[in-house]
């Protein structure tokens, strides 16, 4: 497959260094339609970056609540809602589960306190 450059758009990546970037696109010879070059902190579809997701959900873990845990954007304007975290935080543990093997019995219940969730879903290793 072929590739010819097709220009840049601007896209949103808000995080503490960037609130918007520039993105290279590109052609498919075969006709496979437009492709966009993102960079490996970027999400597709997403405005937030992978720099401030990733400490927000940090914060989940350590027992903050989502209303604190919203990530330091360079924009001061632009705060994730605390429904958005939450969400990041459910995409996160489904994009987990499908990683895990199917011998393991997975938990039924999320609680969102972090240190009672702690307390009563232990890490057990796998038995051969």
């Amino acid at each position: 497959m072929t590739i010819i450059g097709h220009g840049r758009r601007s896209r949103q990546a808000h995080d503490g260094r960037h609130d918007r970037i520039l993105v290279r696109r590109g052609l498919c010879k075969a006709g496979c339609g437009t492709l966009t070059v993102l960079p490996a902190w970027c999400i597709p579809g997403a405005s937030y970056s992978l720099l401030a997701r990733q400490p927000a959900l940090a914060q989940l873990a350590l027992g903050i609540s989502a209303e604190q845990a919203a990530p330091h954007c360079r924009d001061p304007n632009r705060l994730a809602d605390s429904s958005t975290i939450r969400r990041w935080l459910r995409r996160r543990l489904e994009s987990l589960q499908r990683l895990l093997p199917s011998a393991v019995v997975t938990p039924t219940l999320l609680a969102w306190d972090w240190l009672a969730a702690r307390r009563i879903l232990s890490a057990e290793p796998l038995s051969p």
